[in-house]
């Protein structure tokens, strides 16, 4: 063998190694304790990323590649013990999705003949979003899918956006129907899952349970799971992609960005069938274009944001939060607050919950009450079975929590308890009674919003999409913004603790 292959956790499809024929490539893989200890993980994260990686060997090894998969203390160990073995003439690999690989590549490649290649999974180069970005006076998402649109000839007609608009989100912003959806076609562990399940439940300060997972792990189940999903759920996408129903992890949404974010299945092939599911399942527009909106617009322009601004991105703290992150994240049985409790009950039975409850209820709750950016961000990292940092950091510290200033959004994303009322069935059947704005039982989302706009005033006050929001503040009474700051103080100050402290080994590999 001339030349070795690295591959990585989210690097998992035979297509993209086409130029690299099994007899010539040693195809190396690396299960890293050091990369796996770095955070208390989602044991179902874990159990599918790993699960899916020895899948990968064996389909690989069915395609004739020789694999070498190693269980070692970290990647560089594992790398370096591989050259001496076979001594390979190149190590190639693409280039990794987050920050961390990246900078343990870069420092081999100075003793070790590596050489990383462009990253197949996306479907515009981090370098081109660069060359994008650099001369654009703002980097809005809405500037960019416009773009991505017209670059890739994708939902376009004779030069212009199919249907008259570049998107409908006016139309998608439907409280939760009464209807349910069929099950997806969960999968049966296997020999390869069961033996994966028993080491990560085996493993202590993790979180979660893997006891009950049933996802797909190969990149058939991957496809049935997204045929599913545009024959059963997508024509409803658009009007109820913003509603959320108590105990519904997925509702109207797919859960592909977990078989996206490990090479599974690519964005290009995604958008292409859902184009022609839309025509087979008779899908509304609005909900082809909210959902190839998802990857052709918020994915790639996350990864293009997350390259190009690391790694201060990390450091971004604009209204300098410093509360560590309340104990209920990881233990929700005691938070009295029903759409708090119910959304992060179903991310430690799931791992995954879709992306308003990520924002309006998680993020937003965190925002208000003061939590560190960062803090908030390790535990998406932790929790969620698609999350890696180079999609979570600047959806958290972006999109969620406006801790980059404005970098990403074009305002905070904070509301009071009347959002979570409209887009949800959780206020009726909560402790909290979400039409006082103030006293013991008054929805607390209600006083910390007006609360939040009080302390944050000279960072906010000149922001146009905030002027209504601070002219109804300013029509408050002394007694109202008294009261308002009361029941703020009272509640941030009977939050739970942190949990046990833990050390995020962030650039692990």
């Amino acid at each position: 063998m001339k030349s070795t292959f690295l591959i990585t956790m989210c690097d998992l499809s035979l297509a993209e190694l086409k130029n690299f024929p099994p007899a010539s490539t040693r195809i190396l893989m690396i299960e890293s304790q050091r990369k796996w200890q770095a955070l208390p993980f989602h044991r179902k994260k874990l159990t599918l990323g790993i699960s899916a990686m020895r899948h990968f060997r064996l389909e690989l090894e069915q395609a004739g590649y020789p694999v070498d998969y190693r269980h070692e203390a970290d990647f560089a160990s594992g790398i370096q013990a591989h050259f001496r073995e076979y001594q390979p003439e190149r190590i190639f690999a693409f280039q990794p999705r987050e920050w961390g690989m990246q900078q343990i590549l870069t420092d081999l490649a100075g003793n070790l003949p590596l050489t990383l290649i462009p990253n197949p999974f996306y479907l515009l180069p981090r370098e081109e979003f660069i060359r994008w970005a650099e001369p654009q006076k703002s980097l809005r998402m809405e500037t960019f899918y416009r773009w991505m649109r017209q670059r890739e000839n994708i939902l376009m007609q004779n030069g212009k956006p199919l249907g008259g608009r570049w998107n409908f989100d006016k139309e998608n912003r439907q409280p939760p129907p009464e209807w349910a959806y069929p099950d997806p076609p969960f999968v049966e562990p296997d020999e390869i899952t069961r033996a994966v399940i028993e080491i990560i439940e085996a493993q202590p300060g993790l979180w979660g349970s893997a006891e009950d997972f049933r996802l797909p792990v190969t990149r058939a189940a991957a496809v049935d799971w997204m045929e599913h999903f545009f024959r059963w759920r997508l024509a409803d996408f658009g009007p109820y992609e913003d509603a959320m129903r108590r105990g519904d992890y997925l509702l109207t949404h797919s859960l592909l960005s977990a078989f996206l974010n490990l090479g599974l299945l690519h964005p290009r092939e995604v958008i292409e069938r859902a184009i022609q599911a839309a025509q087979q399942f008779a899908v509304p527009l609005n909900s082809l274009e909210g959902f190839v909106r998802q990857i052709l617009g918020w994915r790639e322009y996350i990864h293009g944001m997350y390259w190009y601004r690391m790694p201060e991105y990390r450091q971004f703290n604009f209204f300098q939060h410093q509360r560590g992150l309340p104990g209920w994240y990881w233990n929700p049985e005691d938070c009295e607050l029903a759409c708090l409790r119910d959304s992060i009950e179903m991310v430690r039975k799931h791992g995954f919950t879709h992306h308003i409850h990520r924002l309006m209820v998680l993020s937003n709750f965190a925002n208000l009450t003061g939590i560190n950016p960062l803090r908030l961000s390790e535990w998406f990292w932790a929790a969620f079975m698609d999350a890696y940092e180079w999609v979570e950091l600047p959806n958290v510290l972006g999109m969620a929590t406006y801790a980059d200033g404005g970098l990403l959004a074009s305002k905070p994303y904070i509301s009071s308890g009347s959002y979570i009322n409209k887009m949800s069935n959780y206020c009726a059947d909560c402790r909290y009674d979400v039409n006082k704005k103030q006293g013991k039982d008054a929805c607390p989302f209600n006083y910390l919003y007006w609360a939040f706009l009080e302390n944050h005033r000279d960072k906010l006050i000149g922001n146009p999409r905030m002027a209504v929001m601070y002219r109804v503040l300013d029509r408050k009474s002394d007694e109202e913004k008294a009261a308002i700051r009361r029941d703020s103080e009272n509640f941030i100050a009977s939050l739970p603790g942190e949990e046990a402290a833990y050390r995020f080994d962030y650039d692990a590999g």
